[in-house]
């Protein structure tokens, strides 16, 4: 007899997977514009972040989870200033800002360690969504610069591995007891 699976969070892993992959089916089915990419990858981001944060061993704080989760998003905003033309200064190798990299999730950490309450709660959120959104990027188009600036290339692993990791990610949850509700 096998291990009893969390049917919940199984249909919830089986739906999360099945739509990074078909968002990524489209996102590499030819070049989009910016705009398109960006309502591509956000909810693949998203849906990525959240099925980390589902494998955790300990539910993080409501509102933590919530700031995570944007921020697994909110770190894009460093592609403005490439698309206003100012690719040399904010990347290294042509490839995405080095501010995708550990030193931005180590700064907004660091920057919650003497914070308090909610400013402390947010820059946390933050910083573990910064990371969450690496999940995904490093195993995505150019890679990251992950160790700027002390190295200064992009990091990159390949795709299968990377879907391979968040699937290790989303099964994790399913075997886990369901919770019980209680009226």
């Amino acid at each position: 007899m096998g291990v009893p699976l969390n049917e919940p969070a199984a249909r919830q892993g089986v739906a999360g997977l099945g739509g990074i992959a078909a968002l990524d089916a489209v996102r590499t089915a030819r070049e989009w514009p910016v705009p398109v990419l960006a309502a591509l990858d956000w909810p693949a981001h998203l849906t990525t972040a959240a099925l980390v944060l589902a494998a955790l061993p300990r539910r993080l704080e409501p509102e933590i989870a919530g700031w995570a989760l944007a921020g697994s998003i909110a770190i894009d905003l460093d592609h403005v200033p490439l698309y206003l033309g100012l690719r040399k200064i904010v990347t290294e190798d042509g490839g995405r800002p080095v501010t995708h990299s550990l030193t931005t999730a180590a700064a907004l950490l660091g920057a919650a360690v003497p914070a308090r309450g909610r400013t402390r709660r947010v820059l946390t959120g933050l910083g573990i969504g910064a990371l969450l959104h690496f999940v995904r990027d490093i195993g995505t188009g150019p890679g990251l610069p992950l160790l700027w600036p002390v190295h200064r290339g992009n990091v990159r692993v390949p795709y299968g591995a990377h879907l391979a990791a968040v699937a290790a990610a989303a099964a994790i949850p399913m075997l886990r007891r369901p919770s019980r509700k209680t009226d």
